[in-house]
């Protein structure tokens, strides 16, 4: 019973922390957690990550710039048309909303034209960041805690916590459906010929709210480990180097396995691929070390680490976006 209250009392801690977007430290999880030990552990993750803002924020850009490329400007046009139909209705104005629908129909058409097979059209991007800071213990410690409640069926307290675990990029793709879509512009064009107003603005709403979001995921740490093994790869490189800069490699490659940790910790991707990043990163200690000559050292994971993080971003979770807010949103 009392560990029951004591789990319950943290789950409360917990839960107030992860909603004010931090983790806990680990000492607080655990009175007999070596302090120190978890301290320099938090340090090496945040100062590990500060170390390649840059660079992360870069291929954010980068990243994000790709995916606005692949937004239609007919298919925008076709939105932006749909709701001036709705106004039009509002009004009564039967001219200009066929007007408006035919000018949908048009665009749709020339996107249909353009790529028969494309079943949806961009037509926006958003990017939202949720960069989590803490420990792997910690993260580790949070979802048994969650995992225990889901057990004792305390579903809400569960989610609360595994909410915030999380800490990643995420492009969120807006598109219309073209076939649905096209489609259903039609049927309410029908309507508007039939002077059926309010049945006509009410299918407007229901077409609007069938937009797909689609969903493309970067965890934060295994960018971060790209971008720090870059900066190890050009280290290593270097012939004759340093012992600074030997201490450099050392510091990088310490840095990659704590960000490698989280994002295992965290559940990104197949979990048999970390034992294979952990391998490729004491093979490039191994070639590194004492001032060893190691150009290509760095090939085998940085390839390994690319191919995971595509296999995770190409990964798509489709939704119509159908609320009852966004449809009363669009109302407004």
């Amino acid at each position: 019973m009392k560990s029951w209250k004591k789990r319950k009392a943290l789950c409360r801690i917990l839960i107030c922390l992860l909603a004010a977007g931090t983790m806990l430290v680990a000492s607080t999880v655990s009175a007999d957690t070596d302090t120190k030990q978890k301290a320099e552990t938090k340090q090496t993750a945040e100062s590990g990550a500060k170390k390649v803002e840059k660079e992360v924020k870069s291929e954010t850009r980068e990243q994000a710039g790709k995916k606005r490329d692949t937004i239609i400007k007919e298919a925008v046009s076709a939105l932006e048309q749909t709701k001036n139909a709705i106004e039009a209705l509002k009004k009564k104005d039967k001219k200009a909303a066929l007007d408006a629908l035919a000018a949908v129909t048009g665009k749709l058409d020339i996107v249909i034209a353009r790529d028969p097979k494309l079943a949806n059209a961009p037509i926006d991007v958003r990017v939202e960041t949720y960069d989590l800071i803490g420990t792997v213990d910690t993260i580790k410690k949070s979802v048994k805690i969650a995992r225990d409640l889901l057990g004792d069926g305390e579903v809400q307290q569960a989610r609360e916590i595994l909410s915030g675990m999380a800490s990643e990029i995420d492009f969120l793709v807006t598109s219309i459906p073209l076939a649905s879509y096209s489609a259903g512009i039609k049927d309410v064009a029908k309507l508007v010929d039939e002077e059926k107003y309010e049945e006509a603005t009410e299918a407007l709403y229901e077409l609007l709210s069938t937009l797909v979001i689609t969903k493309h995921v970067i965890p934060l740490p295994i960018l971060r480990a790209e971008e720090m093994l870059k900066k190890a790869e050009e280290l290593a490189a270097v012939e004759k180097r340093t012992e600074e800069q030997d201490k450099k490699i050392d510091e990088l490659l310490a840095d990659i396995k704590v960000q490698i940790e989280m994002a295992e910790a965290l559940g990104y991707g197949d979990k048999k691929e970390y034992k294979k990043f952990y391998k490729q990163i004491k093979e490039i200690k191994k070639k590194t070390d004492g001032g060893i000559f190691g150009k290509g050292d760095t090939d085998l994971l940085k390839n390994s680490l690319k191919k995971f993080k595509e296999k995770i971003f190409g990964k798509k979770d489709s939704d119509a976006a159908s609320n009852s807010d966004k449809k009363e949103s669009d109302k407004k």
